[in-house]
């Protein structure tokens, strides 16, 4: 990703999340790919990821852990949520990297 705001799970509240505009169904199923694979990263190996979500004004990164997934809903600490729709994409990451 070019350019982002880094936020955390509190700002979410403040900001406008809106559906992403993936490139065909390709990308729709690397980004549900990407949202499993990050919740057996959040849940067993309790490794924090890098999630992409579409906003009005900008893209947002979220360094965070996932711990859940539904068709709707992408769940993380302290059942905070977002859609499925407005996640751009999702980046594993080492915590040496940060």
């Amino acid at each position: 990703m070019e350019s982002y705001i880094p936020i955390t799970r509190s700002d979410l509240a403040q900001i406008q999340l809106v559906p992403a505009q993936l490139a065909g169904e390709e990308a729709v199923q690397i980004r549900w790919r990407s949202l499993h694979k990050a919740t057996f990263f959040g849940n067993v190996m309790e490794e924090k990821v890098r999630v992409y979500l579409q906003g009005k004004e900008a893209v947002y990164r979220l360094e965070t852990t996932l711990w859940a997934c539904t068709k709707e809903w992408v769940v993380f600490k302290d059942s905070v949520r977002v859609p499925v729709t407005v996640v751009l994409r999702v980046e594993s990451y080492q915590a040496s990297e940060v």
